[in-house]
């Protein structure tokens, strides 16, 4: 989010544009969605992954409104209600050849056209936006499994807790790595001084021969 808003403000102060919105896209409802926005009379409303706007932009093209092919590609319907929304440039982040956001712009405040200039560093900043928002969600699905593994590894511990029978987990080298409390009941030695420790060094020579056999 504090992201989202650094690049709203930087971009609005860089281009002197009237107004801005970073778009997501939501797969749940089928279109971009603004997760920050700047510039708009209440919240920009939402694009249809699958309206001719939507769809070119996912296809990782940039539309300018008040380029006539944009009429051609969308229809007069689509590209009118977008200029009344103040929005004149779709600009795509494009991540795997596919539009992940968009940045939604108006025009400069003295109601000039974004030059090339200004075009090829929006291109540049989208591609940056597209990285972040990847990165964002791979930091999500890995800390999302990460969460998953250590419920499994609770549940696990808890199961071991619950057998009224002595058990201990070893490694390959014979060192222990789990030391139920049965167990430490049974033998007098505590979890603590268990682990990491070699079964030879914890019980009786014939009970590691009977359970090594």
């Amino acid at each position: 989010p504090r992201l989202a808003d650094r690049l709203v403000t930087r971009i609005t102060e860089t281009l002197v544009i009237d107004r801005i919105a970073l778009m997501v896209a939501d797969e749940s409802a089928n279109a971009f969605r603004a997760i920050r926005a700047q510039g708009f009379v209440g919240e920009p409303p939402l694009l249809p992954l699958d309206s001719g706007v939507g769809a070119r932009v996912r296809s990782g093209h940039h539309v300018a409104l008040d380029d006539p092919a944009a009429l051609r590609r969308a229809g007069s319907d689509e590209i009118e209600f977008w200029r009344v929304q103040g929005v004149h440039y779709l600009i795509p982040c494009v991540s795997k050849q596919t539009g992940i956001a968009v940045l939604a712009l108006g025009r400069k405040e003295r109601g000039e056209p974004l030059s090339s200039e200004d075009m090829a560093l929006l291109v540049a900043v989208a591609a940056q936006v597209a990285t972040a928002i990847e990165n964002g969600r791979l930091y999500q699905q890995l800390k999302a499994q990460a969460e998953q593994v250590e419920r499994m590894r609770q549940s696990n511990e808890n199961i071991l807790e619950s057998l009224d029978n002595g058990l201990a987990v070893v490694d390959a080298d014979r060192r222990v790595i789990r030391w139920n409390r049965a167990l430490e009941k049974v033998t007098g030695i505590t979890r603590r001084e268990a682990v990491g420790r070699s079964l030879a060094d914890l019980l009786s020579p014939s009970l590691v021969d009977a359970i090594e056999a």
